[in-house]
């Protein structure tokens, strides 16, 4: 089925049947958390979600006024998947919107 089809984004190879995420060929270890929302944003490439969707995504409704949660997490993924967390080429920010996963 589509969704146990592994994901793949430039350099990345999301393989959400075993949990496993893949950087240019090198396992990367995430957290429950950080693969969560890595699936989430990979799943959306070139679109732009907001930081409400994406919190009641990934924490439910009562997370929608909680961005920090986000802000955290963001940082934690960014440090794992990019080359360059500070220029990174997945994540993107919106700034004041959301983030967007790059169409790559």
């Amino acid at each position: 089925s589509p969704s146990s089809e592994p994901i793949v984004r430039g350099g990345l190879v999301i393989d959400r049947e075993r949990f496993r995420v893949l950087r240019d060929g090198e396992e990367v270890r995430l957290t429950p958390k950080e693969f969560e929302l890595l699936i989430y944003l990979a799943q959306h490439p070139g679109r732009v979600l907001t930081h409400r969707v994406i919190l009641k995504a990934i924490w439910g409704p009562h997370a929608a006024g909680q961005p920090e949660h986000l802000r955290v997490l963001i940082g934690s993924l960014r440090k794992k998947i990019e080359a360059n967390p500070s220029a990174p080429r997945y994540i993107l920010t919106e700034p004041w919107v959301g983030y967007r996963f790059a169409d790559v």
